[in-house]
């Protein structure tokens, strides 16, 4: 427990600095004066942030140790998370941006803390961190209903969030002993972006499905919940948490899954679940069941990046920074364009559509369940 505990704390803070600011969009988009389709754009921001700070994200973790990393750009994420709930839309543009920038790396960082510490002890850890990321979404989600419910203004609220991610990265950074340093790499040449081979490319596909529901989740869930189920924001948080529950669930048993099961049983298990949790959430019309549609949701989507990073860091070549960079580049690249769509269909159409149009995604996921353990990978490889 002492080898999971710093970079629990780490995803931990993380979910609920991203929970605190996702829960309060109805209310931050009503401050903007704008549209659905205007805040999908908005929200485009943040990706682009993330293809910037992709060249360097690797490098930085190299130089600077994953320790550092983490321990310097998250809090710069939560010291620009409040200016984000009372900044007009181009503002919020340019301060979504940065946000998107720094939390890039910070992900990075983090993801090779926990990988490093499966490397050197043995213990697989990297599910379980990620599932404290989830049991933050869970946490961070009840409070900002509660606090919504009581009209406390997101600016207030977002600055609590950020102040409790300083405390705990303050205290992640004295429980930690410091890195070693890194050892000198070879002068070599690097191209500005780490860019994806055939194997990294097979990744994403592979998760690409159930990665955008889990943004579709995170930037329109709460207003299909307000909006469709006409729940109150009291409601529409404790709902929301219980998206959170499935994914902190899954998450935390997710090494015991992934020695017990295999990858390829795990994504295809996922996707179903995925796909069942669609189909419940856009046809019920009462809020039970969509709380049951949400936690299949949420125990579908929470394997995913873990999978994700795991197979590529057993399957990819060079250095494991240099492989989850490009993994997260072509992550990136691959659902740039989401946000905005699905804006445009929530505005458009509906919030049902916006949700039924990820269904084909999903199964594509289902199908692709054997590049997990490099099955695919080796039937093109024989083909070449």
């Amino acid at each position: 427990m002492k080898t999971l505990l710093p970079p629990a704390l780490l995803y931990f803070s993380n979910a609920i600095l991203f929970v605190s600011l996702f829960t309060r969009l109805p209310a931050i988009q009503a401050s903007m004066g704008i549209d659905k389709a205007a805040l999908g754009l908005a929200l485009l921001s943040a990706p682009v942030g993330t293809f910037v700070a992709l060249p360097l994200a690797g490098r930085i973790t190299d130089r600077f140790t994953p320790r550092l990393t983490a321990l310097v750009t998250l809090p710069v994420c939560a010291a620009l998370s409040p200016a984000l709930t009372v900044l007009p839309v181009g503002g919020f543009a340019v301060c979504f941006f940065l946000f998107g920038f720094f939390r890039t790396i910070f992900d990075v960082a983090a993801n090779m803390i926990s990988a490093g510490i499966e490397q050197r002890t043995g213990t697989k850890v990297l599910a379980r961190s990620h599932g404290f990321w989830s049991v933050g979404l869970l946490v961070g989600s009840l409070c900002s209903g509660f606090l919504a419910e009581r009209a406390v203004a997101p600016f207030s609220q977002q600055v609590m969030a950020a102040g409790f991610v300083i405390a705990a990265c303050l205290l992640v950074f004295w429980m930690t002993p410091k890195d070693v340093a890194p050892e000198p790499q070879p002068d070599r040449k690097r191209p500005a972006y780490v860019l994806p081979d055939r194997t990294i490319i097979l990744i994403c596909v592979m998760v690409f499905g159930l990665c955008i529901v889990e943004g579709a989740i995170y930037d329109w869930g709460i207003f299909f919940l307000r909006e469709e189920l006409e729940a109150d924001p009291a409601i529409a948080g404790v709902l929301y948490a219980v998206f959170t529950v499935g994914m902190g669930l899954t998450r935390l048993s997710g090494d015991m899954l992934r020695d017990s099961f295999g990858p390829v049983v795990l994504v295809r298990a996922s996707a179903v679940s995925v796909a069942a949790g669609i189909v419940l959430l856009v046809t019920t019309p009462g809020l039970m069941l969509a709380g049951l549609a949400l936690f299949l949701i949420g125990c579908g989507v929470a394997l995913a990046f873990p999978l994700a990073v795991s197979t590529t860091i057993t399957l990819g070549k060079g250095q494991p920074s240099e492989n989850l960079a490009a993994l997260a580049l072509t992550l990136m690249l691959s659902t740039i364009g989401i946000p905005p769509l699905l804006g445009f269909i929530a505005e458009h159409v509906s919030l049902v559509a916006t949700f039924l149009v990820l269904l084909p995604c999903v199964l594509v996921s289902f199908l692709m369940a054997p590049v997990a353990e490099g099955r695919r990978l080796s039937s093109l490889s024989r083909r070449g």
